[in-house]
């Protein structure tokens, strides 16, 4: 652990301090923590305007500005910098993710600690998966379907594990090598599958793949009791899924702000697929604001990442962080 004397002594974690905290932490308390968000979210409770984002096309990458506040934690603010560069990991051996987290005391806005974003917006995104999968499926919900290997799945595995006591994990990627890490990697039955196979089979499934153009088709899924994670699609040039999707879920989102301006929701709403009210927040159906269609026993749950999150994770950080730094552990 480093302290920065020119910026008023913050602390400054290294990506191996977050991961032995995060993991000593374990994924209950994460879990439980992000659920926290979506309801303080839902009672009004909170400061988290929709990220900015400033897209560069010419450079297949975009830069992301994500402030926060709850009344949850009085004396905490922060906020994330951060891009996302879908040619990092290929051209320049980059995380895609890449950025920083500042997190300030709100009284003087002193920075109190800084670390590097991409370790817990992986653990975030992947909680917050959980927090939905907690909510909307049975408890008997038992086989999950990942679609899309990447540094994502290898968190959403243990996370989901968390709170369903999974039988078997089905997984799917274009990449061979990304699925066998996959496999090699995490414990318990986890077999090799094509993307029908997951949409027939699976009680859970979660889509990761950040395309452009949807590959998801609303004729490939079933009106049967599943429910879909959509996390790759979490800017308005990302669509995983064809905007007709939304017909035949009952969707959810962590931010009606943010979802509006996804491509797939987008889409919709521009093309008159679907309108404005038809949109509903995991946060209102947590707190009893809003209530399933029972008609759809198709679920969704469209995840774009909330700053709420991050600054969620941040606290957790900070709060071991600050302890072991002066020697209580």
């Amino acid at each position: 652990m480093q302290h920065i004397d020119a910026i008023h002594n913050a602390i400054v974690l290294s990506n191996t301090e977050i991961t032995n905290i995060l993991t000593n932490i374990g994924w209950p308390t994460i879990i439980d923590a992000i659920s926290e968000t979506f309801i303080e979210e839902a009672h009004g409770r909170v400061v988290s305007p929709a990220k900015t984002v400033i897209s560069f096309p010419e450079t297949n990458n975009d830069f992301r500005l994500m402030p926060s506040y709850m009344k949850l934690y009085p004396d905490f603010c922060g906020v994330k910098i951060i891009g996302a560069c879908t040619d990092n990991p290929r051209k320049y051996n980059l995380p895609l993710a890449i950025g920083m987290y500042v997190l300030n005391d709100k009284l003087t806005q002193r920075p109190l600690m800084m670390f590097d974003a991409g370790i817990p917006t992986a653990w975030r995104t992947a909680a917050a998966t959980a927090v939905a999968v907690r909510n909307m499926t049975a408890p008997h919900a038992e086989i999950l379907g990942i679609i899309g290997c990447g540094v994502q799945a290898h968190y959403h595995i243990p996370a989901i594990r968390a709170v369903r006591n999974l039988t078997k994990v089905m997984v799917c990627d274009l990449d061979e090598a990304k699925m066998t890490a996959v496999i090699d990697q995490h414990w318990g039955n986890i077999v090799r599958a094509t993307k029908q196979e997951i949409l027939e089979q699976a009680d859970i499934v979660v889509t990761m793949t950040p395309t452009i153009k949807p590959h998801i088709l609303t004729s490939d899924v079933q009106n049967r009791s599943m429910l879909i994670c959509a996390v790759g699609g979490d800017s308005e040039k990302k669509m995983e899924f064809e905007p007709s999707i939304l017909t035949v879920t009952d969707h959810f989102c962590d931010s009606l702000e943010q979802v509006a301006h996804t491509g797939t929701v987008h889409i919709g709403l521009r093309d008159g697929i679907i309108k404005p009210e038809d949109l509903k927040s995991l946060g209102d159906l947590m707190v009893g604001k809003q209530k399933y269609d029972l008609s759809k026993p198709l679920k969704m749950f469209l995840s774009t990442g909330v700053a709420l999150e991050d600054l969620a994770m941040a606290i957790l950080l900070y709060q071991v962080a600050r302890l072991d730094d002066a020697g209580w552990y």
